[in-house]
C-alpha cells in the first residue's frame, strides 16, 4: 500500500520542457511524492497489534497439533507398509504416502514456527512503541 503526498515544489518559469506533456509555465507544479510503510504498520493501523499478536498465537495454538497429527499418519503409513501394523486409513491417491504426510508435518511445524517468531516481533514492536 503507498501513501500519496501532493505538495507544490517551486519550479523556475523559464525551464525548458522535456516533453509536451511535462510544459508548464507556472511557478509551481505539482509532484507526486510516494512512501511506502512496512506491512506491520498499516496492518496495525487496521486491526491493532494486539489483535495480530493475538491472532498470531490462535493460529500458532491450532498448527502445532495439526503438525503432530500429520506426523502420526505419515509414521502410521510407514508402519503399515512395513507391515507393523493394520491397514492405513488411506489405501489410494496422494494422500495414501508416508512422504506426503510427513512433508505435510515438517511445513506446518515451520509454518508455526515462522508465525511464533512472528507474533514476538510484533509484540516486541508494540512495547516500542
Amino acid at each position: 500500500m503507498a501513501l500519496f503526498k501532493i505538495g507544490l515544489t517551486p519550479q523556475p518559469a523559464v525551464v525548458p520542457a522535456r516533453s509536451a506533456v511535462d510544459a508548464s509555465t507556472s511557478e509551481n507544479t505539482i509532484k507526486p511524492q510516494f512512501w511506502f510503510d512496512p506491512a506491520t504498520a498499516l496492518v496495525s493501523q487496521n486491526f491493532g497489534v494486539r489483535t495480530l499478536g493475538q491472532l498470531a498465537n490462535i493460529l500458532v495454538a491450532l498448527l502445532t497439533p495439526a503438525a503432530v497429527v500429520a506426523f502420526v499418519m505419515g509414521m502410521w503409513r510407514v508402519c503399515a507398509d512395513l507391515g507393523w501394523a493394520g491397514a492405513f486409513l488411506i489405501s489410494a491417491g496422494f494422500f495414501s504416502h508416508w512422504q506426503v504426510w510427513i512433508a505435510l508435518s515438517i511445513g506446518l511445524k515451520m509454518l508455526s514456527s515462522s508465525l511464533l517468531s512472528w507474533g514476538l516481533r510484533i509484540a516486541k514492536f508494540s512495547e516500542e512503541n
